[in-house]
């Protein structure tokens, strides 16, 4: 499904938003898993790896292809990942506002390695 022109133009701007929101959130991630002292440096390792690798995936899933036939897809994983707000959205037309309503937000949370689970 192909956005309208005045839509597109609206997009793009979204798009600059929530990727910068998107790379905030990993560097974020990552400094939280770093400085988790209860955590070996192993552990922290391989959270960052796996973090890093899931990440990288998802960056490509949204962000890319960056066109407008492909726009509308884009713009769902943005809302699904939470990283516009209603108010970003609200800029949109009311047909895209509508088709986006029912999508169910699930913001990144970090997955603890089992070395933290079997300490709680």
């Amino acid at each position: 499904m192909s956005i309208p022109e005045s839509d597109w133009k609206k997009f793009k701007e979204l798009h600059k938003l929530a990727l910068d929101r998107f790379c905030q959130g990993v560097l974020a991630d990552a400094e939280t898993i770093a400085q988790h002292s209860a955590l070996s440096a192993q552990a922290r390792y391989g959270m960052l790896y796996r973090l890093m690798r899931d990440r990288d995936k998802d960056i490509v899933r949204i962000f890319d292809p960056y066109s407008r036939s492909s726009a509308f897809s884009s713009l769902s994983m943005m809302v699904k990942f939470d990283l516009l707000t209603d108010a970003e959205l609200s800029v949109l037309s009311e047909g895209i506002r509508e088709v986006i309503a029912d999508i169910v937000r699930q913001p990144y949370e970090l997955e603890w390695a089992d070395e933290i689970v079997r300490q709680n």
